[in-house]
């Protein structure tokens, strides 16, 4: 059974690929806290809400374009299955012209854990509610 087929756990499983992608962000922003001229960066905020929605609603999520392959590419002229890295704005610049604030980085990171770990938890909750439906709950 493809699980990314149920459109929740689909949402889910991009909710996380984007989570991942967004650690990386801010952890290349923490590396790069001391040189100059380096310009703190974000990802493209995701709208989770209405990512369930579109998968959820049947509307236009059953006409939309899909790649199979992660090479391929998606509308927008971009790799499918990326997400748009941006300058982060409203940024504080140091006298050498860096913008990374490692206060505010490091509360990104730890607000990211702890959304990934929620993503987590609603993942495993899933998958337990799937177990129980098909009577696969080990004697629970």
């Amino acid at each position: 059974m493809d699980l990314t087929s149920i459109p929740l756990m689909a949402a889910l499983k991009q909710r996380m690929r984007w989570l991942n992608e967004n650690q990386g962000v801010l952890s290349e922003n923490v590396s790069h806290a001391d040189t100059p001229g380096y310009k703190s960066k974000a990802l493209e905020k995701q709208d989770f809400s209405g990512l369930i929605d579109n998968m959820t609603s049947g509307g236009n999520a059953g006409v939309s374009m899909k790649s199979k392959n992660a090479r391929h590419m998606d509308m927008t002229g971009g790799q499918s299955g990326t997400f748009h890295i941006v300058e982060a704005k409203d940024r504080e610049e140091s006298p050498t012209g860096n913008s990374v604030v490692l206060e505010e980085e490091m509360l990104s990171l730890s607000e990211n854990q702890m959304k990934y770990g929620m993503v987590v938890n609603l993942y495993k909750k899933n998958l337990g509610l799937l177990k129980k439906a098909m009577g696969r709950d080990g004697g629970r």
